[in-house]
C-alpha cells in the first residue's frame, strides 16, 4: 500500500475509487465505506483510494488508534494508495466545490467516490452529500453514500466508540469496531514488583493523544510475534506503591521471559474491576491472584488456552 503525505506528491495513473473520512478506529461503519470503495474499483479495474487525515478535524479529540495501527488497518481491506494529509490551513480554507473538482476530479482521477451519510467537506463544513451528488453528476462521478450501521440501536460512530472505550465497556466497543480494542507499544522496564510477587508483568507507556480505557483491570489478550496469550492487565498508576505515569502492565498466564525492546500489541477483551488502592503489597499479590484465577476461567469459556 502507498503512502502519500501530500497533495503536490499525488501522481495516479488511471481512474480511482475514493473513500472519505476520517477513519478514526476503522469502526464497522468505517469498514462498509471502504469496502465498498474496493468492491466499486475491483470490479472496473480502477484503484482503489482513502483520502483521510494525519491530524484529526477536531484538535482535542483523542485518537482510538495511532497512525500506523490505522495505515495497517486500511491495508487489511485492501485500500491500495492512502492520500493522508494534514489537517492545515490550505485544506481547512478549500471551499466545498473546489474539494470535489480539484481534489477528488482533478488530483485523485476519481471515477466514483464513497462517503457516510453525514459526511461533511469543504470550508466551515458547509458541504454535504447531497451537494456531493449534485457536482458529481455533472463531473460524470457517480457518489455511493453509505447508510449508518447500527449496534444495540446506536448508530456507530467514532464518537460512539470513544464513549464506550473511557467507559470501560470493551465488549460493546469491540462489537462496534468489528476487532477487539488494542494499543500496541514497546516494552520498556518497570518497578519489577509484579515478577517479586509472582506475577510477572510487560509494560507499556500510552500514548498521550489516544484514547485510554478507565483505570482498571482488563482480561486481554497480549500478542508478541505474532502469537496471541490470554493474561489480564491493569491499566493506572499503581496507587498501592507510590503515584507513576499512567501505563499498562500485562501479566501473561505462564509466561515469563523476558520482553524488553519487543513491540506488543495489548487487546482488551473485558473490564474486571476498577483500580484500587490496597493497605500493603502482599494484599495486592492476593487480588492479583484472584483477578488471574478469574481471568483463566474466562479466557478458558471464550475458547483462549493457556501456555
Amino acid at each position: 500500500m502507498k503512502v502519500i503525505r501530500s497533495l503536490d506528491d499525488v501522481k495516479i495513473d488511471g481512474q480511482t475509487v475514493v473513500a472519505l473520512g476520517n477513519f478514526d478506529g476503522v469502526h464497522i461503519g468505517h469498514r462498509e465505506i471502504l469496502l465498498s470503495a474496493v468492491r466499486k474499483a475491483k470490479r472496473n479495474n480502477w484503484t482503489p483510494v482513502c483520502f483521510t487525515f494525519s491530524t484529526h478535524t477536531r484538535k482535542e479529540v483523542s485518537l482510538i488508534c495511532t497512525e500506523m495501527e490505522k495505515m495497517a488497518l486500511l491495508q487489511s481491506l485492501g485500500i491500495e494508495i492512502v492520500v493522508d494529509i494534514p489537517f492545515d490551513e490550505r485544506i481547512r480554507n478549500t471551499s466545498a466545490e473546489d474539494f470535489i473538482r480539484r481534489i477528488l476530479g482533478e488530483t485523485l482521477h476519481a471515477a466514483a467516490v464513497c462517503c457516510g451519510f453525514n459526511f461533511r467537506f469543504g470550508k466551515k463544513a458547509s458541504g454535504d452529500v447531497d451537494l456531493m451528488q449534485s457536482l458529481g453528476r455533472d463531473l460524470g462521478m457517480e457518489v455511493l453514500v453509505n447508510e449508518p450501521v447500527y449496534v444495540d440501536d446506536m448508530v456507530v460512530s467514532s464518537t460512539l466508540v470513544r464513549r464506550l472505550i473511557t467507559e470501560g465497556d470493551m465488549e460493546r466497543a469491540s462489537v462496534c469496531l468489528g476487532r477487539n480494542f488494542y494499543c500496541t507499544g514497546k516494552v520498556i522496564p518497570g518497578k519489577q514488583l509484579g515478577g517479586r510477587i509472582g506475577f510477572p508483568t510487560a509494560n507499556v507507556v500510552f500514548e498521550a493523544y489516544r484514547i485510554a480505557p478507565p483505570n482498571g483491570v482488563y482480561y486481554t489478550l497480549a500478542e508478541i510475534d505474532g502469537v496471541k496469550y490470554p493474561g489480564i492487565t491493569d491499566v493506572g498508576v499503581k496507587p498501592t506503591v507510590g503515584e507513576f505515569e499512567k501505563s499498562i502492565e500485562t501479566h501473561v498466564y505462564g509466561l515469563n521471559r523476558d520482553l524488553y525492546g519487543k513491540n506488543i500489541r495489548i487487546e482488551f477483551l473485558k473490564w474486571e474491576r476498577p483500580e484500587m488502592k490496597f493497605g500493603s503489597v502482599e494484599e495486592l499479590r492476593e487480588r492479583i491472584a484472584s483477578d488471574c484465577e478469574k481471568g483463566r476461567q474466562y479466557h478458558r469459556a471464550h475458547g483462549f488456552p493457556e501456555l
